[in-house]
């Protein structure tokens, strides 16, 4: 199975994401709870984030654990900066890169599991996209 350009682009842009929330305490000079806890959470969510563009690459699919992991990091990174209270710009910065991540990541987790729906004996049942049934 060929994976689409755009479910290639998905997992490329939850890896930036990540990598984005990982280098924004470190650039703007965060407290270290807040430091520590951000940047190791998204190197976690980096090698998710990873894997599943690895999945992609080799299987030309996405897996759905590794975008449901991804995705809850992601939601992490939005709510991180509100329970630390730090400044405002890094504030931005983490919440864009969460943004970024839940978004990209929750649509890999669902689109794989549409790809599983697809293969059970039941999918002939359910309607396809562009098909008129």
């Amino acid at each position: 199975m060929n994976p689409s350009r755009f479910t290639s682009a998905v997992c490329v842009v939850a890896i930036v994401g990540c990598l984005l929330v990982a280098g924004a305490p470190l650039l703007f000079g965060a407290p270290a709870a807040f430091r520590g806890s951000v940047v190791a959470s998204a190197l976690l969510g980096t090698v998710f984030a990873g894997y599943n563009a690895y999945s992609v690459r080799t299987y030309g699919q996405p897996r759905l654990a590794a975008g449901v992991m991804t995705a809850i990091f992601g939601l992490w990174f939005v709510g991180a900066p509100l329970v630390y209270t730090v400044g405002d710009l890094l504030t931005a910065v983490i919440q864009t890169g969460g943004s970024l991540t839940a978004a990209f990541g929750g649509y890999a987790a669902v689109e794989a599991i549409e790809l599983l729906v697809r293969r059970t004996p039941l999918a002939e049942n359910v309607p396809q996209a562009g098909r008129d049934d």
